[in-house]
């Protein structure tokens, strides 16, 4: 080294610099020398990559991104699209059997201030692999400069609103500030009443609920049970018999026409098929009064209507009491509603 000239010790000074920054360039950046295949990805807006900015999978660095050419949202012929931005990624040609046609590629970075790369969500294994060449749809990264500049404008636009209509919401605020004021006197002038009037309502529905609670007692009595199953097995078979009985009413009838044209004259004939229609009618109405009273007899069982409600639907005790308990410590909302 002592021998050599001061310009052959500063080029292999260089030289050696340069092994060394493609050493570390290789090494920390992972850099594939070998063969790969392009895929290009289409964004409206790619964020913060760059070119040379870094392909993952899986936070394994499989290419770069090569080239990024701006489109404008001018027609692609070979794909009918109209790309604002398209990237040209270079992929390790290995891990190609691994992206398939269901791949999805968005925009990532490595921390919240770090460099921006593409990541890949390598898609369903069932599926074929893109091929060399593919163009596929990005996921547009969200645009954070849009957001703060969205929110600058938002704010001004309240600040300039507080600013022209001061004396409109000064105005409001005085007058809500009063009303609350109001509603305080209110509550505190009439705050025995107040007391007393929830006292009464509380000794209405301890009474109601005691009174109702004896009426489901009696209801659900043995003797009432048993009353009600047999009006359920009379009304069962009334309603079974009804039709039969009215055939034969109807053959009796015939008979009976047949009978007086034999028999009686026109005017007593006249009177008798009235007094049997009379009574067609009236076994009529009592086969739809049947139906009736079965009817209601079985949604009273079903807890439907407000006599089943009442008799048959325990909620109503707890509704009613845990609205006096809301009134209890409530007392501003008989006089303010929400």
């Amino acid at each position: 080294m002592k021998g050599l000239s001061i310009e052959v010790r500063v080029g292999l000074m260089i030289l050696v610099a340069v092994a060394i920054a493609v050493a570390i360039y290789l090494t920390v950046g992972k850099v594939s020398l070998g063969s790969g295949y392009t895929i290009y990805v289409d964004f409206n807006n790619p964020g913060g990559v760059q070119k040379g900015a870094a392909v993952q999978v899986a936070n394994v660095r499989v290419g770069q991104v090569d080239d990024i050419e701006y489109w404008g949202g001018r027609l692609d012929e070979k794909t009918n699209t109209r790309p604002i931005i398209r990237l040209k990624l270079n992929i390790e040609k290995k891990v190609q059997p691994t992206i398939h046609t269901d791949a999805r590629f968005y925009v990532a970075q490595t921390s919240i201030v770090g460099e921006s790369y593409i990541a890949i969500d390598p898609g369903d294994p069932e599926k074929p692999f893109l091929k060399n060449g593919a163009v596929v749809r990005g996921i547009d990264p969200p645009r954070m400069d849009l957001a703060f500049s969205m929110a600058f404008d938002l704010l001004g636009n309240i600040n300039d609103l507080v600013r022209d209509n001061r004396e409109e919401l000064n105005g409001m605020l005085t007058s809500l500030a009063n009303t609350f004021k109001s509603v305080d006197g209110l509550l505190t002038r009439n705050g025995d009443r107040i007391d007393r009037m929830m006292e009464n309502v509380e000794d209405i529905t301890v009474d109601g609920r005691a009174t109702v609670k004896d009426v489901r007692g009696i209801i659900e009595g043995p003797h009432v049970k048993r009353s009600i199953k047999n009006a359920d097995h009379v009304l069962d078979s009334v309603s079974k018999n009804i039709d039969p009985i009215l055939a034969d009413t109807r053959q009796i009838t015939g008979k009976v026409n047949t009978t007086l044209d034999d028999v009686a004259g026109p005017s007593q004939r006249k009177q008798i098929q009235k007094i049997i229609a009379n009574g067609e009618e009236i076994t009529d109405k009592a086969k739809g009064l049947v139906s009736d009273a079965t009817d209601i007899t079985r949604r009273i069982h079903e807890g439907k209507g407000t006599v089943g409600a009442i008799l048959m639907d325990e909620q109503l005790y707890d509704d009613i009491q845990e609205m006096v308990r809301d009134l209890k410590h409530n007392p501003w909302k008989l006089f303010w509603r929400e």
